[in-house]
């Protein structure tokens, strides 16, 4: 009979896993989970490296993008943190990776409640990049409920932590990208579009293709919030082929949505409704429910100037508590419609926009409750 595996050797391996994984190197992380459930079939039996492994598997199906299946590993672990006692690790990471998960169904506050509990836990693990990590979901968790200072503060220490560790370039352009984004929603456009060319330097410099695309979608945000369409549609174009080839599928969802919006403003309706076409197809592969309302939106403001429809898609994200998505799409259509010379329309959908970004506010208190 071949000797058993002793737990520790498989722990350490847990934790090499874990670290391809925080550098989001797919092929040598799935790679390396292959490996382990070998491993695991001659280990020593141990319940909480059993519970550890699924923990890291439900991250590492966060990272390739299998969201449902991260729930369900999360959902079926039957001890809790508490009733495991005194590990540390184990019960940051179940708070950890469920505030993510969160964070993926869009229950924003919901994810920075699970994160600010693991917090409880992270003092405890001395490793500079769990912290900034840590500090980096929740600087992004901040930015979707629009605290924009404390994203930025979260943002501002993930970028120094993971500026300072080798082989995490891709993480620190992330990092500047989201103190980017809070730079866009405070209207200071130069600084914002300063940063996002930074951070896409950052990114094609040390080789990181997916940073430096996410990078360029970004900037086409930025360039379409000051009706800049021309730079808008190249920057998403470059982004687009480059997430294409990566088969990151929810990223070239993302990038569809905001060609087929650009191309639909610039009145160029043929050339939009392709990428709209694109762009349904993979949400309803995804099912993705909230770009199948936004989808839905732009094609009844910009297409078939349908108002029940464009009613129908912004209910969805009412519905969602998706208030910052609801203001932008509501205005929108309320500029459209000013000028069509609609001032019913345009009326209607400008107080729409200004309810759903008081409703902003209302999620930010929910934090305080």
């Amino acid at each position: 009979m071949a000797a058993k595996i002793a737990f520790e050797a498989v722990g350490n391996s847990l934790n090499q896993w874990y670290g391809l994984i925080r550098q989001s190197n797919i092929a040598e992380a799935a790679a390396m989970r292959e490996e382990i459930k070998r491993t695991l079939e001659t280990m020593e039996e141990n319940q909480d490296v059993l519970l550890y492994f699924n923990l890291i598997d439900s991250r590492f199906k966060l990272l390739t993008e299998r969201y449902e299946e991260s729930g369900t590993l999360l959902k079926n672990i039957t001890r809790t943190p508490e009733e495991i006692g005194t590990d540390n690790m184990i019960q940051y990471y179940f708070y950890f990776f469920g505030g993510m998960y969160e964070f993926y169904k869009k229950n924003f506050t919901a994810a920075i409640n699970f994160y600010k509990i693991a917090e409880h836990s992270l003092h405890k693990i001395p490793d500079e990049i769990e912290l900034a990590e840590f500090h980096y979901h929740l600087s992004i968790a901040y930015y979707e409920i629009r605290q924009n200072f404390f994203s930025i503060n979260h943002a501002g220490k993930a970028l120094e932590s993971f500026l300072a560790i080798d082989h995490y370039e891709q993480r620190a352009a992330s990092a500047q990208m989201i103190i980017a984004a809070n730079k866009l929603d405070l209207f200071q456009y130069e600084a914002a579009e300063r940063l996002f060319k930074k951070a896409i330097k950052m990114a094609a410099d040390t080789g990181q293709s997916f940073a430096e695309a996410l990078g360029y979608h970004n900037l086409g945000i930025c360039y379409e919030r000051q009706e800049k369409l021309d730079s808008a549609q190249e920057s998403f174009e470059s982004a687009f082929s480059t997430l294409e080839q990566l088969h990151s599928k929810l990223s070239t969802l993302r990038t569809s949505y905001m060609l087929a919006r650009v191309l639909f403003k610039k009145g160029l309706i043929e050339e939009a409704s392709g990428w709209y076409e694109k762009a349904v197809k993979l949400a309803t592969e995804l099912n993705e429910e909230t770009y199948q309302a936004k989808l839905l939106v732009i094609h009844s403001i910009y297409k078939e100037q349908n108002e029940a429809l464009l009613d129908k898609g912004l209910d969805v994200l009412r519905g969602k508590r998706l208030w910052s998505d609801a203001a932008d799409l509501a205005i929108n259509a309320a500029r459209y419609f000013k000028r069509k010379n609609c001032l019913e329309q345009a009326a209607k959908y400008f107080d729409e926009g200004i309810i759903a970004r008081d409703n902003i506010q209302t999620r930010k208190e929910e934090l305080n409750r």
